[in-house]
């Protein structure tokens, strides 16, 4: 628990000190890579998995709500293996990415997923507020 605290407090500030960049892409921070945190609501990073499947050559074939605080969606990358997403809501504007791919993770491909995912996540937070 302790751990998770200061993982988010270290992504608030990050995420504070890259507010005044004009980037369109959300910081990461990945203390071991497959894991992700974005700083953005769960509905947010949901959205931008599902278009970044398809964005990264890969199949989505759909969305499972676990409970309040977790959703898990699947997929098939070209190759044929199976993706699983798990993401968490960690609060308000923190949700934590962890993907496993095959039997034996494929690492590149989970690179490409949490590149759209940064790029579309980091579209939404900068969008104006209408």
């Amino acid at each position: 628990m302790k751990k998770n605290m200061i993982m988010v407090a270290l992504l608030l500030g990050m995420a504070g000190s890259l507010s005044a960049c004009s980037s369109t892409v959300a910081p990461q921070i990945n203390p071991v890579p497959y894991y992700t945190y974005y700083p953005a609501s769960l509905a947010t990073v949901v959205s931008a998995t599902e278009r970044a499947l398809p964005a990264a050559g890969m199949r989505f074939t759909g969305t499972k709500t676990v409970n309040a605080q977790t959703v898990e969606l699947r997929g098939y990358t070209a190759g044929g293996d199976a993706i699983l997403i798990t993401l968490h809501g960690l609060g308000a504007s923190v949700t934590k990415f962890d993907a496993r791919i095959g039997l034996y993770g494929h690492l590149r491909d989970v690179q490409d997923i949490e590149h759209w995912v940064g790029k579309y996540v980091g579209e939404a937070i900068s969008a104006p507020a209408n």
